[in-house]
């Protein structure tokens, strides 16, 4: 039987419909809906799910807001500890998922030069001196393009503390050193640099601006941000390439042209979360 099966046999039979099929499992902590599990009972089916799938604790599936991207409220259903350690192409990730989000889907994304040729060609910048990473998080980007331009000197830039707390634990822990990380808004930082990398998924292009007024001029903006399909055009995934027309025209606005173009996953039923190359105009 696969996981799911296991676990079923193992709940009561009007509870069957209320369990929920899909979860995320990240390290050791499993973050799963039990929105329509009763309440006395969720806590006993939580202890089920960590049974067969083999984790240390379950939280309750939440929202992430604000701009520091945390979870608003962490619900322990099983177990106490909430801190983790992912590994992704030859790094490993310490990680608190009560204080911090992690995005599986982002998987292959986050390779940069490590991964699928598709990703390493939008991670390959030459020979540059400075890469700064606006929103390095718990070192998402920083830690691998860190790792593969080893000559290069990384400055990552957070603004909520406990993300720099864990992006200096797996700094060291992955024997990285060619990294400078700061604890700030990345607009208070006017620094220069030969790449920007802007990772981040809400309102990116607000700081666009302050990266414009920062990048070297032969420089490269890698821009993450999430759009409507019907506004980027998207009908098929043969377009999935293609520089959408309109964000072209948005870029050129900002003081960019656009040079490379994709769509890294859904984010919904209706909208795209896109990569994008960009250079001075």
């Amino acid at each position: 039987m696969n996981p799911f099966e296991r676990i079923k046999a193992k709940v009561r039979t009007e509870l069957v419909d209320k369990i929920p099929r899909k979860w995320k499992k990240i390290g050791e902590v499993l973050i799963v809906d039990f929105d329509l599990v009763p309440n006395k009972d969720k806590n006993i089916i939580a202890e089920t799910y960590a049974s067969e799938l083999k984790v240390k604790t379950v939280i309750q599936k939440n929202k992430v807001s604000g701009e520091l991207r945390k979870p608003k409220h962490t619900e322990l259903l099983f177990g106490t500890d909430t801190v983790t350690k992912i590994s992704e192409y030859g790094l490993t990730y310490n990680i608190d998922l009560s204080e911090i989000m992690w995005s599986p889907g982002n998987t292959g994304w986050r390779s940069a030069l490590a991964g699928p040729d598709k990703v390493s060609d939008f991670y390959s910048f030459g020979n540059p001196k400075i890469i700064i990473d606006y929103f390095a998080g718990i070192g998402y980007f920083a830690l691998q393009m860190a790792k593969g331009y080893p000559e290069s000197k990384i400055i990552a830039i957070d603004k909520n503390p406990k993300s720099i707390e864990y992006l200096k634990i797996n700094a060291k822990e992955n024997n990285i050193d060619n990294i400078e990380i700061i604890n700030d808004d990345c607009r208070n930082i006017k620094l220069k640099a030969d790449v920007i990398h802007l990772g981040y998924i809400g309102n990116t292009i607000d700081f666009l601006e302050h990266a414009h007024s920062c990048l070297n001029k032969e420089g490269t903006i890698i821009f993450h941000e999430v759009y409507r399909n019907n506004w980027l055009g998207f009908k098929s995934r043969s377009e999935w390439g293609i520089i959408p027309k309109k964000f072209s025209q948005l870029m050129e606005e900002k003081g960019f042209n656009v040079e490379k173009f994709d769509r890294v996953k859904f984010y919904g039923p209706s909208k795209s979360h896109i990569i994008s190359s960009l250079k001075k105009n």
